[in-house]
């Protein structure tokens, strides 16, 4: 197994770990995603989110811009609707409009500029909809995210990951609550909602609507 693909396997041993399979499923509801909606899921890593979206009765298609993680997302999902392909924010190839709701997860933080994905999410989804992202605060650190692992007795995956998720954040974008509002309103989202999940706020949920 090369590298690659053992990053594929580790994300998808994170995703099936109690607390993010919790943070998605309070993403997913954050979002308050209309019934039977067209979803674009990006970043989808090895596709949990989508797959929990298609239980809800949701079309969704999920975008990773790693090949293997397109490809473990598929081999998780063989028995669901859910598609998946490679992509990359910065370059969607949908047409505007295509979809009801855009999400983002962990992704727009690790961009050179967040801004160009936000773009993009928007220009493919329809007017009326809605489009949600889930990113590092401010609050995360390395420190902070090994205190949350302490008090919470994280072992294993579950506690490597929330490291690794701060040791990002901290290389990358920490999006506050200000600079969401302003990206959300620079690209025409309005109606802006925000909330902090993951012990003291690690974790921003910015959702709004075109």
């Amino acid at each position: 197994m090369n590298s690659s693909e053992s990053f594929a396997n580790y994300f998808a041993q994170v995703q099936a770990t109690p607390g993010w399979d919790a943070i998605l499923k309070s993403f997913a509801r954050f979002a308050d995603v209309p019934p039977n909606s067209r979803v674009l899921d990006v970043g989808c890593g090895p596709g949990a989110l989508a797959r929990h979206l298609v239980r809800e009765g949701h079309t969704v298609t999920g975008i990773d811009a790693d090949p293997l993680m397109i490809e473990r997302a598929q081999y998780l999902s063989v028995e669901s609707k859910a598609q998946f392909e490679v992509g990359d924010v910065t370059r969607l190839r949908f047409a505007d409009s295509s979809f009801d709701v855009a999400l983002a997860t962990n992704v727009l933080f690790l961009t050179h500029d967040p801004m160009i994905g936000l773009r993009e999410m928007t220009r493919v989804v329809r007017d009326g909809g809605i489009v949600a992202m889930l990113n590092p605060s401010p609050k995360m650190s390395v420190e902070a995210a090994t205190t949350q692992a302490d008090e919470n007795r994280l072992e294993g995956v579950a506690r490597v990951s929330i490291i690794n998720w701060a040791k990002n954040a901290e290389a990358n974008h920490r999006i506050s609550v200000e600079q969401a509002k302003e990206m959300f309103a620079e690209v025409g989202l309005t109606q802006f909602d925000s909330v902090e999940k993951v012990g003291i706020g690690l974790a921003l949920l910015v959702r709004g609507v075109k």
